[in-house]
């Protein structure tokens, strides 16, 4: 399932908040679940606003890192945020 809207659930990110997890192996370290684990995706094309991508941990092209939420998801549902 593909959303086009802003992330919806608050991300938790390391240790400051600040920067993504740099591998689904750190988020679990940092005591999150698989199913809590969304890889955050960039799409940069000069033609087009940047979109991020957040969805499944299992994705490893493009992804500028991880980042986590209290809900958990289905490994079939999809962010798309455009910055536009």
């Amino acid at each position: 399932m593909d959303h086009y809207c802003d992330f919806p659930f608050e991300e938790h990110r390391t240790k400051t908040d600040s920067d993504l997890y740099d591998s689904v192996q750190e988020a679990l370290d940092a005591g999150w679940l698989t199913t809590q684990i969304w890889s955050v995706v960039v799409c940069d094309d000069d033609d087009e606003p940047i979109t991020w991508t957040y969805g499944p941990n299992h994705h490893w092209v493009n992804v500028m890192g991880f980042t986590a939420t209290q809900e958990h998801h289905d490994g079939d549902t999809y962010y798309h945020e455009c910055d536009a």
